[in-house]
């Protein structure tokens, strides 16, 4: 599996693995029904200057998870998704490790992720991540410090980063 950023270039990639998803995993990742034209807009309002967002890519250069870190004022969200007939995998928690690198490479301090409260994978991704969980009535949050980068973090940023591009 590749993970690398993704760009303008990736938005009609982006939109067809959203539109793919079921009702149910449009509802557990976006935390409402959403339609294909929300899809459509949502994606085309990306601004990749100010969002990170990254591709996992598997055998067949098939995007198969997306994470975002968007902008925020004092904490930056994330979001995951991965193909449903690809969950357990780890691909998710792999994204999540990613993001991290990325945040704390780019000098972001806390994070956070919104989810369902019956989101039961991303629920245990956040904990198994080390965030501090808090559910409250049927949605829950999760949050964490991101540590600058030491130089093994450096390290495996800039073998990523050369694997990704390759």
């Amino acid at each position: 599996m590749i993970i690398r950023p993704l760009a303008a270039s990736d938005r009609d990639q982006i939109k067809n693995f959203y539109l793919a998803f079921s009702t149910e995993d449009r509802r557990k990742r976006f935390c409402c029904t959403i339609s294909d034209d929300a899809i459509s807009d949502y994606v085309d309002r990306l601004n990749f200057a100010l969002h990170l967002v990254l591709g996992a890519f598997g055998d067949q250069a098939q995007l198969i998870g997306v994470a975002e870190l968007a902008p925020g004022a004092k904490a930056r969200e994330m979001a995951f998704s991965v193909r449903e007939d690809l969950r357990s995998q780890y691909i998710g928690t792999r994204l999540l490790k990613r993001i991290l690198c990325h945040a704390s490479m780019r000098g972001v301090r806390k994070v956070f992720v919104m989810f369902l409260a019956d989101n039961i994978p991303m629920r245990r991704m956040a904990i198994r991540a080390g965030m501090l969980v808090q559910t409250v009535s049927c949605e829950a949050h999760a949050w964490r410090d991101v540590l600058p980068p030491n130089a093994e973090d450096i390290s495996q940023w800039a073998i990523d980063e050369s694997i990704s591009s390759a």
